[in-house]
């Protein structure tokens, strides 16, 4: 027994001289990750459950390795290399975006050179310790061979035995296997593949390597793979089933064959409305606006890969959005059902207005797909100064109105705002609320310059309508895209707490044609409820599906709301289950464009 216990041993340590450098990698690659995901992702938690599986899923990683006779270490630093460079983007994009990338997005690239400026102020000093473990290696390389040159003459060892290689190879796999039994097992895991979770989640459950090779697997599936029959059939059958139906109230119809206005307002955060900074109010157009609307505070926002441009795309169709990848980038050519076609078919015209480069997000093609008739962007407006990512919406909004005037009537008009984008600097124009920028974190004190410049514009715009006659005979909306990317701060009569729940809220204000009295609703709702929402208040029936409903409905027809305040259908059942199917479906008919098959 001594001499088996011997020869193990002796095996081992013959492994350890012959792998020690990739040995090495493996602790600090799993190591990082662990501090990634505690740290970064998770705000200090400590991850324990998955510390396991991110040791062992390392090892697998670097396993091949193992094998490998000649430039082995070389080759484990530059693998090294590659996985530190890999988590220094996955930090800063998920500073930005609070979101990990995924290859859907390697076709929108080219979108990152025009928030370049903003991506390059999140890079730290610090990052350069993700390869303080190479620069280790590199430093002692020397040291460590001639140390474990003279342990193998020192206890006599010879070469590892490849079945020995073999034997600790398998006992990773047990370890591995052992691990994800311990978070979930197999079929959790099968779960990440089918229901198309986000890189976020699934890093948090096994480690960001994992979920990005997991997101890489399952791009390859979607691609290489189709519909079947079978299944074309149960997603028709369960649209069926569960399509929700357009229901009356005391509103529909209230607008039926008005002018329509969507205005959507670049980082509009609900916490800036009705609030004040040295007794100037932030917003004062759009509180006005707010009182003599149909106001709803806690409009809540879904984004995933493709953000903004994903806020276009539910608004204007009422589908979810994906976990892991632009829809716009990557099905922009779908035919898509939308808000536009269907007004198109009861006689109204469609145009969109974007004061940007027209190919950002793939959004000439993709609002094509939407129907848009035209799209007039940044190559369309006289030149002007920029404010932060494109013209600014001063010159913007007021050549807008002079488009919006000599649309075809009844007309509907997609307005996109740019001025309070990130990375909130500011110059002459916008520097008039007073803000001592000093007294705020970073960024903080541009955006509320940049979001009152804004509605200051905003207030012009909307008298040039008035001047047009075209204020009181549309129905127009006001709503933000998202929440802007702020620390915690105090200013005036707001205190903003970017963990709470105004992190999730944007305004969403109705203005009906004619009217001035305005009522504030406390329901929730989302964007996904936008395009029910108009077709209701125009009284326009339609057969498309649509995930969202009006935000007028009432009684058993309101919307129910889970926990993520996100909307579901009023059905039996548990309402996160419902919302994951929801989701699931509806992501399933954008991967494979069955919005043609449902409609037949």
């Amino acid at each position: 027994m001594g001499q088996i216990f011997k020869k193990i041993c002796r095996q081992l340590l013959s492994f350890v001289c012959d792998q020690y450098i990739v040995l090495f990698l493996i602790l600090t690659t799993a190591y990082k990750q662990f501090l990634f995901n505690s740290n970064i992702l998770n705000k200090g938690e400590w991850l324990t459950p998955q510390i396991f599986f991110i040791i062992f899923s390392s090892a697998i990683i670097f396993s091949p390795l193992f094998f490998i006779r000649r430039h082995k270490n070389k080759i484990a630093i530059l693998f090294s290399f590659f996985i530190s460079f890999l988590l220094i983007v996955d930090t800063v994009y998920f500073s930005y975006f609070s979101a990990l990338p995924s290859v859907g997005l390697l076709g929108s690239l080219g979108q990152t050179e025009s928030i370049g400026p903003a991506i390059a102020a999140l890079i730290e000093w610090w990052f350069i310790l993700y390869f303080i473990d190479i620069a280790l290696v590199l430093i002692s390389y020397k040291t460590l061979k001639k140390f474990f040159i003279k342990l193998r003459i020192k206890f006599k060892i010879k070469k590892t035995y490849i079945k020995t290689t073999w034997v600790i190879f398998a006992l990773l796999l047990v370890g591995l296997w052992l691990s994800l039994m311990n978070i979930g097992g197999i079929s959790d895991l099968t779960g990440v593949f089918e229901k198309g979770y986000d890189t976020v989640s699934t890093s948090n459950n096994y480690g960001v390597l994992a979920a990005h090779g997991i997101d890489v697997a399952r791009f390859i599936r979607e691609e290489t793979t189709s519909l079947s029959n079978k299944d074309k059939k149960a997603l028709i059958d369960w649209v069926k089933i569960n399509k929700p139906k357009q229901t009356t109230n005391s509103l529909t119809g209230i607008a039926k064959g008005k002018n329509v206005i969507m205005i959507q307002i670049e980082s509009l955060g609900g916490f800036v409305i009705n609030q004040k900074i040295d007794g100037k109010e932030i917003t004062p157009n759009l509180n006005d606006l707010a009182k003599s609307s149909q106001y709803f505070p806690n409009d809540r926002f879904i984004i995933g890969e493709g953000h903004t441009s994903d806020t276009d795309f539910v608004v204007n169709s009422s589908y979810f959005p994906l976990d892991d990848a632009a829809v716009f980038v990557r099905f922009g050519h779908d035919n898509f059902t939308s808000l536009p076609k269907t007004l198109i078919t009861n006689g109204y015209s469609a145009d969109a207005y974007h004061g940007f480069n027209r190919n950002f997000w793939n959004r000439n093609v993709a609002y094509k797909s939407l129907g848009y008739q035209k799209f007039y962007a940044a190559d369309n407006y006289p030149k002007g100064f920029d404010i932060n990512m494109g013209l600014n919406d001063g010159t913007f909004l007021s050549k807008t109105a002079e488009y919006i005037k000599d649309q075809p009537k009844p007309s509907f008009s997609y307005v996109i705002t740019l001025s309070s984008h990130v990375p909130f600097s500011t110059n002459d124009q916008t520097d008039k609320l007073g803000v001592d920028k000093t007294k705020y974190p970073e960024q903080v004190g541009g955006y509320l310059d940049d979001i009152h410049y804004t509605d200051s514009v905003l207030g012009e715009f909307f008298a040039k309508l008035k001047t047009e006659g075209l204020y009181d005979d549309s129905l127009i909306l006001v709503y933000g895209d998202h929440t802007p990317v702020l620390p915690a701060f105090s200013a005036g009569t707001i205190n903003y707490n970017p963990d709470s729940v105004s992190e999730k809220e944007v305004p969403l204000m109705i203005k009906l044609p004619g009217k001035n009295e305005g009522k504030t609703y406390s329901n929730f709702g989302s964007h996904i409820d936008i395009m029910p929402t108009i077709l209701d208040l125009l009284g326009i029936k339609t057969n498309d599906l649509m995930f969202g409903q009006s935000l007028f409905s009432s009684g058993d027809k309101a919307l129910k709301i889970c926990s993520e305040q996100l909307p579901a259908f009023p059905t039996n059942g548990d309402c996160n289950s419902m919302l994951t199917d929801e989701k699931n479906q509806s992501a399933t008919i954008i991967r494979y464009n069955q919005f043609n098959n449902l409609a037949k």
